[in-house]
C-alpha cells in the first residue's frame, strides 16, 4: 500500500490534463445563464451558433472562456477602430494561417468571438512580437529544460518535424518545448482519464460535487503544499511491503494517522461498507488494512464533507490496480512540485506492476483477495483526484 501512496502525487501530473468534459459548462449552470443575459443572446441561437463553428459548450470549462458571437457588425466596427479594409483585414488572418486564401473572416472557426478579433488584430498590428533568440537566451532555455546542448533540443525539435531554425522568438520557441514536453502526448490519454473515474465508479455529477468542494479550498496557499510535502515524506519513512502484516504496530498507527491528516487538509470524511448484493456491512479503515479477505465483498467509499454533506461513491475494481495508466508515473511530492513550477526534461521512471488475485464482482470485474488491496486502489483513485484538483487550479492560473 505503501508504494501505491507514494504514487499518489506523481499521478496527478497526468490529472493536469483531465478531459474538458470532466470541467465542461453545463447549459443550465447558472454562470452561463448570467453570461447569456449580458450580452443579449438566446441560449438555443448560442449553442447552435457554437456548433456552426464546430464547438460544443462542453468544450468550455468556464464562461470566461466565452465571447460575443462574431457578427458583420462586429467585423465593421474592427475594420473602423484599426482603419482596414475588409480584404486588407482578412489578408491578416490569411497570413496568420486563422483562415484559407479566399476565405472571409466570419467563416474561421479560429476565432468566433468579436472579443477574440479584436484582440487577434491588435496583436497581429504590432511590431513587438517577441524577444529575438540569442545565444544567451537559448541557454538560458535550455537550462531550464534540461538540455544538454543546442544539438539535443534539435533533435528532440526534429521528432516533432521542427527546427530551432524555425524560431525568431524565443517566447515562441519556449512555448512549442513546453507543449511538445507536456501536453502533446497528454491528448492520448484522455480516453484512459475517463475510464479512469468510470473505473472507480464516479458518476460526472459527483465528480463535479467533488470538484467544487476541492475549489472551494485555498489550494493555493502555501501552507497548504507544505503540509502535502509534510505527509509525503512521513510516508517516504515507511518501509515498501505488500501487506499490513509486515509492519509494526507503530507503522500502521503511522499509516492511518497520514490517511487521517490527509483526510483533514482536504476536508473530507469517508464512510467504508462491504456490500454484497443487499448487504452493506460498515468497516472502519483501520480493519479493512488488517483483514486477511473480503471473502467476495465489494468495497463501497462514500465521501463528504465536513458539514457532512454527501459528495460521491465510490464502488472498487480491481481493472485499475496496476493499469497503463499509472505505468508511466514515479517520483515524490517534491518532484511533482518542480514539474508544477517549471517541468524538467527528464526520462520518466517505470512503475512496477502489482499482481492480484481475481475474485469476481457484481460488474463481472476482478476483484483481489486481501482488503488491503482495496485499501491501495480507494487511496490511489481519491488521492490522485484530490492532488489533481490542485494542479488543474494551478495550470489554470498559470493559462490566464
Amino acid at each position: 500500500m505503501k508504494r501505491l501512496l507514494s504514487m499518489l502525487v506523481a499521478v496527478a501530473l497526468l490529472l493536469t490534463v483531465l478531459p474538458v468534459s470532466t470541467f465542461a459548462l453545463d447549459a443550465n449552470d447558472a454562470s452561463f445563464n448570467k453570461f447569456l443575459r449580458g450580452i443579449g443572446w438566446d441560449k438555443q441561437d448560442y449553442i447552435d451558433y457554437l456548433e456552426s463553428k464546430d464547438w460544443s459548450l462542453e468544450d468550455f470549462d468556464d464562461v470566461e472562456w466565452l465571447g460575443t458571437p462574431l457578427s458583420e457588425n462586429s467585423v465593421t466596427k474592427v475594420l473602423q477602430q484599426y482603419d482596414l479594409t475588409r480584404d486588407e483585414l482578412n489578408q491578416l488572418f490569411i497570413d496568420h494561417g486563422d483562415i484559407e486564401e479566399g476565405e472571409d473572416i466570419l467563416d474561421s472557426e479560429w476565432i468566433i468571438f468579436e472579443e477574440e478579433l479584436e484582440s487577434y488584430v491588435e496583436f497581429y498590428l504590432n511590431d513587438d512580437w517577441g524577444t529575438p533568440i540569442t545565444e544567451e537566451n537559448l541557454q538560458e532555455l535550455l537550462n531550464e529544460y534540461g538540455f544538454a546542448n543546442k544539438e539535443e533540443l534539435e533533435s528532440f525539435l526534429n521528432e516533432y518535424g521542427e527546427s530551432i531554425e524555425d524560431f525568431e522568438y524565443i517566447e515562441d520557441l519556449d512555448w512549442t518545448i513546453y507543449w511538445y514536453l507536456y501536453e502533446y502526448d497528454d491528448f492520448d490519454l484522455y480516453d484512459d482519464l475517463e475510464g479512469l473515474f468510470s473505473e472507480i465508479g464516479l458518476t460526472s455529477d459527483e465528480l463535479k460535487r467533488l470538484i467544487d468542494h476541492f475549489m472551494s479550498l485555498d489550494l493555493e496557499d502555501p501552507a497548504f503544499l507544505d503540509r502535502l510535502v509534510a505527509l509525503n515524506d512521513r510516508l517516504m519513512a515507511i518501509p515498501d511491503f505488500e501487506s499490513a502484516s509486515e509492519l509494526s504496530a507503530e507503522e500502521i498507527a503511522e499509516l492511518l494517522s497520514i490517511f487521517d491528516e490527509m483526510l483533514d487538509l482536504f476536508q473530507l470524511d469517508v464512510k467504508y461498507y462491504l456490500v454484497k448484493g443487499d448487504e452493506k456491512k460498515s468497516i472502519s479503515f483501520g480493519t479493512l488494512m488488517t483483514m486477511d479477505s473480503t471473502n467476495g465483498y465489494d468495497l463501497l467509499i462514500e465521501l463528504y464533507n465536513k458539514q457532512g454533506e454527501f459528495l460521491a461513491d465510490i464502488l472498487l475494481t480491481a481493472d485499475m490496480f496496476g493499469s497503463d495508466l499509472i505505468k508511466n508515473t514515479g517520483g515524490d511530492l517534491k518532484e511533482v512540485e518542480k514539474a508544477i513550477a517549471k517541468p524538467q526534461a527528464q526520462p520518466k521512471k517505470e512503475v512496477e506492476k502489482v499482481a492480484t488475485a481475481p475474485v469476481k464482482t457484481v460488474k463481472g470485474g476482478r476483484l483481489p483477495d486481501t482488503a488491503t488491496d482495496y485499501a491501495n486502489n480507494m487511496l490511489f483513485g481519491l488521492g490522485a483526484l484530490l492532488a489533481g484538483v490542485i494542479l488543474f487550479r494551478r495550470r489554470k492560473a498559470v493559462m490566464k
